[in-house]
């Protein structure tokens, strides 16, 4: 057996290895997704969030947030040699929001590790980073761009909202319900090779638990449908939308995310009913 300095660099190399894997898988899940823009022409499409998600919530926070920082600005500096992106908006925006949610999401999931906490949670870690994102793109443009700097304090605030609204409801839907099934997939691997890792088990809990939690991340959805559809603060957000139709996709994306979490919520919760019954 190897002294405890030996162990303690092999866990290390491994931990490397995994960041550079997620960071890699995510670069790569950002350019494939990189021709979806959001309404203001700034940002992308990113259900690739699911990879840097799955390394926080196996193998704990800061691999998970890592991972995406790293890869956030890896698959930037891809987009950016097609004038898709900028580098340095990525560093001062993208890569601290991947890092600062997906450390979060990884450190909720190893102080809650059940499923009903990680649909509340994952909730609240996108959307702080997402804010943070969106406060860093309005920043960086309204110091680099007369056309940003002119607009007013409240429409920036509306545009920060906006990308917040965007992003969260675009990754949402494939992070919540996708993470159970994928975890349960590559469980025989993990087994086989968690190692010096200590790879967490997510357990199923209560299904009124899990209903519970889908349910109000699904009225939340709804609520910000309803601000963006019916109120004047909606049509404050996409004042400075670029691309129309990108917006109302936008805004129905909502609902059909809310639509999907609930789905999965009933269905999870009728899973778990059956379970207990046996």
């Amino acid at each position: 057996m190897g002294s405890v300095k030996e162990r303690k660099s092999v866990s290390n190399a491994l931990k490397l290895s995994l960041i550079s894997v997620s960071a890699a898988l995510y670069a790569a899940a950002i350019a494939a997704t990189s021709f979806v823009p959001t309404p203001w022409g700034v940002g992308n499409f990113r259900p690739g969030v699911l990879i840097p998600a799955f390394f926080a919530m196996v193998y704990g926070p800061l691999i998970g947030g890592a991972g995406a920082a790293i890869g956030c600005f890896i698959g930037d500096f891809a987009l950016s040699l097609f004038n898709l992106t900028n580098p340095l908006l990525s560093l001062v925006a993208g890569v601290p929001a991947n890092f600062v949610g997906f450390y979060l999401l990884g450190w909720f999931a190893s102080r809650y590790p059940s499923w009903s906490a990680f649909v509340v949670t994952s909730f609240a870690s996108l959307v702080v980073g997402n804010m943070i994102a969106a406060l860093g793109v309005v920043g960086f443009f309204s110091t680099v761009m007369p056309f940003w700097s002119s607009w007013p304090v409240d429409v920036k605030i509306a545009t920060i909202l906006g990308f917040t609204f965007f992003w969260v409801a675009t990754m949402i839907p494939f992070v919540i319900p996708l993470m159970p099934p994928l975890l349960r997939a590559v469980r025989p691997v993990l087994a086989g090779g968690g190692g010096d890792l200590n790879v967490k088990e997510i357990t199923w809990g209560e299904p009124a638990g899990m209903l519970k939690s889908t349910i109000i991340v699904s009225l939340i959805l709804v609520a910000l449908y309803g601000i963006v559809m019916y109120t004047p603060l909606g049509d404050l957000i996409f004042s400075k939308a670029v691309y129309a139709e990108t917006a109302f996709w936008v805004k129905t994306f909502v609902l059909i995310s809310s639509a999907i979490i609930i789905a999965f919520g009933a269905m999870a919760a009728i899973f778990l009913q059956r379970k207990k019954s046996r």
